[in-house]
């Protein structure tokens, strides 16, 4: 019967190049699916990192086995399998040792939360629970230890450098539940979100920022609302307050529809209309 090499499984799967597979074993869920579940572990190297600071630690015991969910192989559910140490590290004390295809306290791979992250982006939350077949409650904190670690990628300084920002309200929920979003135009990313709109939420996205912060800011976009005219003079006298296109276009539109209409009924009244 043809194998396959632990390489080219490891290509194959996506796994990152620092560990050690294992011959895969094939069974079933208590659905009757196909789980394929794959036994791997750190190089001897990595095998004694603090999760939380990455450096090496005195190997303290060993915990039960345990399995991450990876992308799936086709229609089959795929688990990585392996049986983690805990470690004590001098800065945090005991702690469950790293492991390089997950992140801290998850239960899922870090490609199978990017995939449900990137997903997330672009359906509801209800559509990406059966797509990727987790519980729909899962997928909130998936997303967010992606974006702690995108954060931490970009930086402490996500607040440093703001010169252009537009500020708007979604809503998120039936029943007129809204969202306050800021945005940094110039490098094209969501800076800040806080639930509800209005004057009151938006002041507590210039109070999280600092005096150095604020200076900084040299245009705010939205729409037409009175409460970001008075944010912005109070926070950011500096700063000048520009209405966004997608309001000017709309408001625009809506006019030409009224006065559209106004010279129908006005034609029809005086009978000049023509089919």
């Amino acid at each position: 019967m043809p194998t396959i090499s632990a390489g080219a499984l490891k290509r194959m799967l996506s796994l990152p190049s620092n560990i050690v597979v294992r011959k895969p074993r094939i069974g079933e869920d208590t659905h009757g699916g196909t789980v394929v579940t794959v036994p791997v572990r750190p190089y001897a190297n990595d095998m004694d990192r603090c999760a939380k600071c990455g450096r090496h630690g005195r190997p303290y015991d060993w915990l039960g086995t345990r399995r991450w969910r990876h992308l799936d192989l086709g229609c089959a559910r795929l688990l990585l399998e392996y049986a983690p140490p805990r470690v004590a590290c001098r800065e945090h004390g005991v702690t469950v040792a790293m492991v390089p295809w997950a992140r801290r306290k998850s239960a899922y791979t870090r490609d199978f939360e990017q995939q449900v992250a990137w997903l997330s982006v672009h359906a509801p939350r209800s559509a990406v629970s059966a797509l990727m077949r987790i519980d729909w409650k899962s997928v909130g904190p998936v997303c967010k230890r992606v974006a702690d670690d995108l954060r931490a990628e970009q930086g402490g300084g996500l607040f440093d450098g703001l010169r252009s920002i537009g500020v708007d309200e979604t809503s998120y929920r039936k029943g007129h539940r809204y969202m306050t979003v800021v945005v940094d135009h110039d490098r094209g990313r969501v800076v800040w979100m806080h639930e509800g709109h209005g004057e009151g939420v938006f002041r507590l996205f210039f109070e999280t920022l600092t005096e150095a912060q604020r200076a900084s800011i040299r245009v705010v976009t939205g729409d037409g609302a009175r409460w970001i005219d008075s944010c912005v003079g109070e926070f950011c006298p500096q700063a000048e307050r520009i209405l966004d296109g997608f309001h000017i276009v709309s408001w625009a539109t809506d006019a030409l529809d009224k006065v559209r209409t106004m010279v129908w009924r006005e034609a029809r009244r005086t009978g000049e209309a023509r089919k």
